[in-house]
């Protein structure tokens, strides 16, 4: 008599079809929800680029990377970049040296970072080395470094063979 009463009761009846449905759409849904792409391969898809900071900016050689301001259009607070929606950009691989505003001993020094945010040009002092080509020509080496920001390594990887690299 109790089963009679149970299956009588429509609110009881709805209760049991719903838990049903539910079910069945939980275990439909499932393969979706486990094959959904990765956090990286999101942000890959979306072709934006977050700047980081100087100490972020080192590649495993330990050269500051600066991504150009003309690989993309920046946000207003140049802290990201959208490289578009077929990225093709480029970099600046800034090797660690004792940078100068100028070719003079005197001149006020500069930092990779810096130099990556302002853009110009830029000079470090070339040590004569016993057998180097620079043993006849010691003296100041000038080198352009395009405005950008600075990017992480693991950042422009996940755009391989869309970034090309110059190195400095």
């Amino acid at each position: 008599m109790s089963n009679e009463n149970k299956t009588a009761d429509p609110t009881l009846r709805d209760n049991v079809i719903s838990r049903r449905r539910v079910m069945k759409v939980a275990l439909a849904t499932a393969p979706i929800i486990a094959t959904l792409p990765t956090g990286a391969a999101l942000a890959r898809s979306s072709n934006f680029v977050n700047a980081t900071s100087a100490g972020g900016a080192l590649d495993a050689k330990g050269r500051t990377l600066c991504l150009n301001a003309n690989s993309g259009s920046m946000t207003w607070n140049g802290w990201r970049m959208d490289l578009g929606a077929w990225p093709n950009g480029s970099a600046t691989a800034i090797t660690q040296r004792d940078y100068r505003v100028d070719d003079k001993e005197s001149a006020a020094k500069v930092s990779e970072g810096a130099m990556c945010n302002q853009g110009g040009t830029f000079y470090y002092k070339q040590a004569a080395t016993f057998g180097s080509q620079h043993d006849q020509h010691p003296g100041w080496n000038q080198v352009h470094v395009p405005r950008g920001m600075l990017c992480s390594a693991t950042a422009l990887s996940s755009f391989a063979g869309s970034i090309h690299f110059t190195e400095v």
